[in-house]
């Protein structure tokens, strides 16, 4: 098992979304508005730093995380850098 975190700009969220209902993982969790600096720049949803990123949590197998991961940066391509979209996987194990 897999741990997906999927960070990208607000407004490319829905082609987010899109990929992973695509793939039809078994859930996910949004959590929107989030804000931070990084390699794009400081997104703090003020008027001198505008905007903020959506960060996505999803747990699926191995084979849907490689596909997921190169939809994903299919996507990264098609937006620029500069829109930033990052993911990141971890080993995951259900304990509970």
């Amino acid at each position: 098992m897999r741990l997906l975190m999927i960070v990208v700009d607000s407004n490319h969220k829905n082609d987010v979304e899109k990929i992973l209902e695509t793939h039809e993982v078994p859930g996910f969790t949004e959590i929107p508005g989030v804000l931070g600096k990084g390699q794009t720049g400081r997104k703090l949803g003020s008027r001198a730093f505008p905007g903020s990123s959506t960060l996505y949590f999803t747990a699926v197998d191995g084979d849907i995380c490689k596909t997921l991961c190169r939809d994903l940066e299919e996507l990264n391509k098609r937006a620029g850098k500069e829109e930033g979209l990052f993911a990141f996987a971890l080993e995951a194990e259900t304990v509970i």
